[in-house]
């Protein structure tokens, strides 16, 4: 079963994560797959968007974790490093690194992983009825990962709360919290998801590609050099018409 469905249609590439009987739940295989696509998509200049999104009721449950073989060694602190926790953020940065938007749509849970991943996105949409959290402290597992994928849209706080409470958010607190960039009704979300998709291209892929490099690389500027970049990045896109 190919658990990464892949579909370029309409200037658009939708990757949809297919592990419903998992509940969406991401191997290190999917992990390391998914950095392909992105960094592959980034770079097709036919697509002006990746959307990512999940199969059936739910976005992701978080990392499918193998089980434990109380036969094979312990690992050492390089070995989970290169096996686990370096994949993990090379996929982060293929999302921030991505030349376009990245946009996510949560229909249902999004925990943990699943979590970090649809918040990390440039542009995340959710259906009212979708269900939010970082729960790894239940079993005293420290989200840093996770934190790094999220800090940037949420207070100090609110992330501390959800963090060191490991409790599950609604969509629309969510969005208070600045997770979410927006909340559709459960009933039409699909297609207030294509209707939002077919916004964005309707933009010139230089315009949207100027927009996002701006967005990651603007804020950790000082003012002058931040209106310096805007100036150039602008000129550029304007000489491009």
């Amino acid at each position: 079963m190919n658990h990464l469905i892949v579909s370029v249609a309409d200037e658009v590439a939708t990757i949809t994560i297919n592990n419903p009987a998992n509940g969406n739940r991401i191997d290190m295989a999917m992990i390391r797959e998914l950095t392909q696509l992105f960094q592959a998509h980034s770079q097709d200049q036919s697509v002006k968007v990746i959307h990512l999104t999940g199969h059936g009721a739910d976005f992701s449950n978080g990392r499918l974790v193998p089980p434990v073989n109380p036969d094979a060694p312990p690992k050492t602190a390089l070995d989970v490093r290169e096996q686990v926790t370096d994949p993990i953020l090379g996929l982060y940065t293929a999302i921030r690194n991505a030349q376009i938007p990245v946009v996510a749509s949560i229909a249902g849970a999004a925990h943990g992983l699943g979590c970090g991943l649809a918040v990390l996105c440039d542009i995340t949409l959710a259906s009212s009825a979708a269900k939010l959290s970082l729960p790894e402290m239940r079993t005293n597992l420290p989200p840093t990962l996770a934190i790094s994928a999220v800090m940037h849209a949420v207070s100090f706080k609110a992330l501390s709360h959800l963090i060191y409470t490991t409790d599950e958010i609604d969509a629309q607190t969510a969005y208070d919290m600045g997770m979410l960039s927006q909340v559709f009704p459960a009933e039409t979300f699909e297609q207030d998801v294509a209707a939002y998709l077919a916004k964005l291209i309707s933009r010139r892929r230089a315009a949207l590609s100027a927009v996002k490099e701006y967005l990651n690389l603007g804020p950790r500027l000082d003012n002058e050099t931040a209106a310096r970049y805007a100036s150039n990045l602008l000129s550029t896109v304007l000489s491009s018409k």
